[in-house]
């Protein structure tokens, strides 16, 4: 994918999750959502171009944290807590995707730091919401990180 249409699409991704923070921070959190899916929407077709990213230094991997994370919190919100943790789930199966992958330019000490950031979040949205942590996705981090 070339420059110009990746920073078309990182600048959609700024505008569109500005626009939601401003929604969200005047209560209107249906309206909210709907922007950070699109958001979300928009890291997704990032990641799906990771060579391109990386070579045009494109934070694509804060971009689709950030977007989950903006789902989740929304979520809350909404008092919708099942669809929040599969949100905060899904940032650290993002993540650990990313560390399996092993592509030798992306930073794994960037993900790592992400990916104790991202669970510490999960656990604590579990303990306060009184959610059962996900025995399997602890064991996945186990079993990648020892």
């Amino acid at each position: 994918m070339s420059e110009p249409c990746l920073n078309h699409i990182e600048n959609f991704w700024k505008a569109k999750t500005k626009a939601s923070n401003q929604l969200f921070r005047k209560g209107q959190f249906e309206e909210a959502l709907k922007g950070y899916k699109d958001a979300l929407y928009r890291a997704e077709v990032l990641n799906n171009h990771l060579s391109d990213c990386i070579r045009n230094r494109v934070p694509f991997i804060q971009l689709y944290v950030i977007s989950c994370n903006n789902i989740a919190y929304t979520h809350v919100e909404l008092k919708q807590q099942k669809e929040a943790g599969a949100m905060f789930r899904r940032v650290i199966y993002y993540l650990l995707h990313l560390l399996k992958h092993e592509h030798p330019d992306i930073n794994t000490e960037e993900i790592q730091s992400e990916l104790k950031r991202a669970a510490l979040t999960y656990t604590d949205f579990a303990a306060e919401n009184k959610n059962k942590i996900d025995k399997d996705l602890f064991s996945a981090l186990k079993t990648k990180h020892g």
